[in-house]
């Protein structure tokens, strides 16, 4: 799950940025856990108020669009589908079993298992010579 931290302070108090962020989340259809925090920028050190996603600030001293919002949100769980152990589902496996025993790829029909590969290849070689031998 995607979580979301809003810094402000009273004098910067991010009201549009948080308005922004809620309707960029519901456009996309993300549930993100949402924190708001009053702070001083000296504490997080960037210009309030800021924005942070799954920990990393991007964005600081700037209240974004609904549109900027949308395209920031989709760009970091681009990166984070990227960085996941499994590709083919974009759940992470946790990292330990790999892609070859996650329930979501063998749900979804895309075990990926190297075992599975080898016993297919080698039946379409069977398939092949048996062909080439019944056409000699």
């Amino acid at each position: 799950m995607t979580s979301i931290q809003l810094f402000y302070s009273r004098d910067c108090p991010g009201d549009i940025l948080r308005a922004n962020t809620l309707q960029a989340l519901d456009h996309l259809g993300i549930n993100a856990e949402m924190r708001t925090a009053e702070t001083v920028p000296e504490q997080i050190g960037t210009p309030l108020p800021a924005l942070a996603i799954d920990g990393k600030i991007v964005v600081s001293g700037v209240e974004p669009s609904v549109r900027e919002l949308e395209l920031l949100l989709k760009d970091h769980l681009q990166e984070r589908e990227e960085d996941s152990p499994c590709g083919a589902c974009g759940m992470g496996c946790s990292g330990m079993n790999g892609p070859e025993n996650c329930p979501m790829c063998v749900q979804d029909g895309k075990n990926g298992s190297m075992a599975g590969r080898i016993i297919g290849f080698a039946i379409l070689l069977m398939i092949l010579f048996l062909a080439m031998k019944i056409l000699s």
